[in-house]
């Protein structure tokens, strides 16, 4: 009794409002005790001033218990997010039977908006509360169960995709940790696609330090799962979709922060050892019957690129001085550009004789040369009139390419083609 005494002394008090943790519980059960028995009552209701004490407690807790980790008090951290989840819970029911019984608010869509508030402060707690699970008790089979409710809250609430993403990837782990290997692949492309379509959510009133922050953590996002979906091809002995990740992280990284930067390295050390291994073991990297990220387009056996791309669309085309083939890609993987000589059979354009290289540029560097605006501008790549804008500062003479704008230029991470110094 003595020592437990002494244990709670050390207990740090709640530094919003400083009560103790002892004195902080009572009252958060003396709330859901409060709560149940609303619950219970054929016609509940809650005041506004009742909602607005709800809210503070709930993030009270969740900082109390992000306090409480932080001084190592673990057990005591879970303890007040289960009693707040109990709280969420009952709060939750009793929202959702207020809304119910308001003849007005029939509309299934008004009572799902109606609903989204008590559901985000139950999100609030579940996150903290994952955190504990998987970082602290390593618990992946509760905190399975744990992520699947926070998904599917985020799901209901239409949250971010950058947040949905981030839960998704975390799924994908666990799904890894457990050997689920085609569900963690599931899991990780999901997430891929949904930090690479945040951009369509940029804030209107975000300045530009502001999005930079947010391209870099997108980055790293991004980065993070081709390098996880290259640990998992590599486990399935998939040597040609692992080759492909590394190579994406490679040209994203290059075309960010340039040779120097260690994710650059990281991807370009990677990408180095399986290429020597493709060439000691060929027969390992024939491709598979199903590409993972859904390549677009002909493989071209003579090009130095191996890079899977979302999308199903290949631009194909005669310049005045060179054929070229453009395939889709998402945002956050380069914009890739085959140049071929112009032959004398203008019906076998692609012939492997006629190939030069590839051209890799730099999407974000791109938009601003093409002048593109608004939020999800993947797409106005792919228009005519920008595909021309680029086709038309390219020009190729005696199998030497020349860049006609310094500006287009400048959005170049790398080309496999000869290319005029000046």
């Amino acid at each position: 009794m003595i020592n437990k005494e002494k244990k709670d002394d050390k207990i740090p008090k709640s530094l919003k409002s400083q009560n103790t943790y002892k004195d902080f519980i009572k009252i958060c059960r003396a709330y859901y005790d409060e709560l149940m028995h609303i619950s219970k009552n054929g016609t509940p209701s809650l005041s506004k001033k009742d909602i607005t004490i709800l809210n503070d407690i709930i993030h009270e807790i969740s900082n109390y218990s992000d306090q409480l980790l932080k001084a190592n008090f673990i057990q005591e951290a879970k303890k007040l997010l289960d009693t707040g989840l109990v709280i969420t819970d009952f709060f939750l029911k009793v929202f959702g039977e207020i809304s119910e019984s308001n003849k007005n608010d029939t509309n299934e869509n008004k009572l799902s908006d109606k609903l989204k508030f008590p559901l985000s402060l139950k999100l609030l707690l579940l996150k903290a509360n994952f955190n504990i699970l998987i970082n602290y008790e390593n618990d992946y089979e509760n905190s399975e169960k744990n992520l699947n409710e926070i998904i599917e809250i985020q799901l209901y609430i239409k949250s971010s995709n950058y947040h949905l993403a981030s839960s998704k990837f975390h799924m994908a782990k666990i799904k890894f940790f457990f050997k689920n290997y085609d569900e963690a692949k599931k899991y990780a492309l999901d997430a891929k696609n949904l930090f690479e379509s945040n951009n369509s959510e940029k804030n209107k009133n975000s300045n530009q330090k502001e999005e930079e922050i947010i391209e870099k953590k997108i980055t790293q996002n991004v980065s993070n799962i081709l390098s996880f979906l290259a640990q998992i091809f590599l486990i399935q002995k998939d040597y040609k979709n692992a080759a492909s990740c590394y190579e994406n992280g490679y040209y994203l990284n290059l075309g960010r922060y340039g040779t120097e930067n260690s994710t650059t390295e990281y991807f370009k050390n990677k990408l180095d050892l399986i290429n020597e291994d493709q060439k000691k073991h060929p027969v390992l990297f024939q491709p598979k019957t199903q590409m993972i990220m859904n390549q677009t387009g002909q493989n071209n056996s003579t090009s130095n690129s191996n890079i899977n791309y979302i999308g199903n669309i290949l631009h194909k085309g005669k310049a005045e001085t060179f054929s070229f083939k453009i395939p889709t890609s998402s945002l956050y993987e380069p914009f890739l550009l085959s140049i071929y000589r112009i032959g004398e059979d203008d019906n076998n354009r692609y012939a492997s004789e006629l190939f030069l290289g590839n051209l890799c540029f730099d999407k974000q560097k791109l938009a601003k040369y093409l002048k593109l605006r608004g939020t999800n501008y993947n797409s106005m790549f792919y228009t005519d009139e920008n595909l021309n804008n680029i086709l038309v500062n390219i020009k190729v003479v005696n199998g030497i390419l020349s860049f006609l704008d310094k500006n287009l230029k400048s959005s170049l991470i790398s080309s496999s083609c000869s290319m005029n110094k000046k």
